[in-house]
């Protein structure tokens, strides 16, 4: 591979950086608005609109130590975002649910980040929004660990029809 086309990719991947760390300022500003962090908005977007998730299947989608879930769900839980329900399939590891109000704030999060995306995708053709997405879910096929519902969905999002 030429020097040319190496410095090409990199340069993809520094935008990606400098895309994922502008993003993350810009939704710290509406999130200390609730009083949550990125962390915290993680996830409950895993458990957005009613999905029901263990701490270590947390961990293992965000791609981050249990423990640092745990401190988090802690948190929620305090904070009165998320409840625990009982887990069958084992005792020690119970589900984690978004409560009522919980569910309120993350669809206000998500109403608020709709109307950046549409500001950021604004007059791009869909054929370049579609390769977009086809090239990122591609690279991070390539990154991904081995999840079986990662590699499933292809995708974070599902459609949300409510």
């Amino acid at each position: 591979m030429s020097k040319k086309a190496l410095n090409r990719k990199y340069e993809i991947v520094w935008l990606i950086r400098r895309l994922f760390r502008a993003m993350s300022r810009e939704s710290e500003r509406y999130l200390q608005d609730w009083g949550l962090t990125p962390a915290d908005r993680a996830v409950m977007e895993f458990l957005y609109p009613d999905n029901k998730l263990t701490v270590p299947s947390i961990a293992s989608r965000y791609d981050v130590s249990r423990q640092h879930v745990q401190v988090t769900a802690n948190r929620l839980l305090k904070m009165k975002m998320l409840f625990l329900e009982p887990n069958p399939g084992h005792k020690r590891s119970r589900f984690l649910r978004l409560s009522a109000r919980g569910r309120e704030c993350f669809r206000e999060i998500r109403d608020n980040e709709s109307a950046i995306v549409d500001r950021l995708f604004a007059g791009l053709p869909d054929s370049e929004i579609d390769a977009t997405q086809r090239v990122l879910n591609s690279l991070l096929h390539k990154l991904s660990k081995d999840d079986p519902e990662e590699r499933k969905s292809g995708q974070l999002y599902k459609e949300d029809n409510s």
